[in-house]
């Protein structure tokens, strides 16, 4: 199971970056075009069983033996509670942007997009770095 934690990885990021980027965009300076807002949702629906899966698979490859000594804490411990605060992120947000969607306050709709892609870039870096240390 822990095989597929990239091939989930590099479909998910691409996904709620451009997610979290679409509400940035939307609530920050488009509130007339809803294209941004509709397809922030649909893109946030999918990376919500994503990020689900990309936790569960990580786990699962941290307790690869090769893994464990291979890799150093000091990128692994980051790494790993950044992805799961970024499931709970996602999963909570979620919510928020369905139920409210157009009379979301656009400070909130920034800052959930702004929060979400500082979030993903994060844990993009620390997997990047883990990621350099097989070759």
């Amino acid at each position: 199971m822990g095989k597929l934690h990239p091939l989930v990885n590099y479909f998910l990021v691409g996904l709620i970056f451009v997610t979290y980027l679409s509400y940035v965009v939307y609530y920050g300076f488009r509130r007339h075009v809803l294209f941004f807002l509709h397809h922030g949702l649909f893109n946030h629906a999918i990376s919500a069983v994503f990020v689900v899966l990309a936790v569960i698979t990580g786990l699962s490859q941290a307790t690869n033996p090769y893994v464990q000594q291979k890799v150093t804490f000091i990128f692994l411990f980051p790494h790993k509670w950044l992805g799961i605060l970024l499931m709970l992120y996602t999963l909570a947000t979620f919510p928020l942007i369905w139920i409210k969607q157009k009379d979301l306050n656009w400070k909130i709709g920034v800052l959930v997009g702004v929060v979400g892609l500082g979030l993903v870039l994060s844990v993009v870096i620390f997997g990047w770095l883990l990621r350099l240390m097989f070759f």
